[in-house]
């Protein structure tokens, strides 16, 4: 595991509580989109630094779906959603009502439904925040790509690191259907968002 940057117990809690609200109002959201139980757990969640975050997305070969959307507003920064394949086709199908051997990925209905799930986690997770501080924070439409995890860092390198020196890394557990997934929810606000979240909630 990459290691994690110094932050007093109270700041690490209170990453923990933005990254269980977001989960849980992700959760509700999704499972009224495919009318099933959806359930969603943050096993972890940390604050890695970026040059670390290769041992983190293991096996540079890897394919993974990896959705990007620029954050706006009172703070900046950046959310990135990975997904494997097998986990992308399920999550459209089921979304699609149709089943994963009749998807394409580069159909425009399946690339839109993993938009559209990018939208949701990352919604929830940018609304708990914004419920927490009182700041008025956007999102842009998410841009969607698949390539190997070696090209995805070099992508959010180029993204982010001029403003951002580590990643809210948060591993979430996310089933649906009875069927487990494991996805990889980076959040990236800039340091200076990051110090201002803190400030605001009188977190020291």
């Amino acid at each position: 595991m990459a290691e994690e940057q110094k932050l007093t117990f109270t700041q690490m809690d209170l990453l923990r509580e933005i990254g269980t609200i977001g989960s849980a109002t992700a959760a509700t959201a999704l499972a009224d989109m495919v009318a099933s139980k959806v359930e969603i757990c943050v096993p972890q969640v940390s604050l890695v630094p970026l040059e670390n975050l290769s041992t983190i997305l293991s096996n540079a070969e890897k394919l993974y779906f990896v959705l990007d959307m620029e954050i706006k507003g009172d703070i900046g920064g950046r959310i990135f959603l990975l997904l494997s394949p097998d986990d992308a086709k399920f999550l459209a199908s089921t979304l699609l009502g149709k089943p994963k051997e009749e998807l394409d990925f580069k159909d425009d209905m399946f690339r839109s439904s993993l938009q559209e799930v990018c939208n949701i986690l990352g919604g929830a997770y940018v609304s708990a925040l914004a419920d927490m501080t009182s700041f008025t924070i956007l999102t842009s439409i998410p841009s969607l790509a698949m390539d190997m995890v070696g090209a995805i860092l070099d992508f959010i390198f180029i993204q982010i690191a001029q403003t951002s020196e580590e990643a809210l890394f948060i591993k979430t557990d996310l089933q649906v259907k009875g069927l487990s997934m494991e996805g990889l929810f980076l959040l990236f606000p800039t340091s200076d968002s990051l110090q201002r979240i803190f400030h605001v909630l009188g977190v020291k």
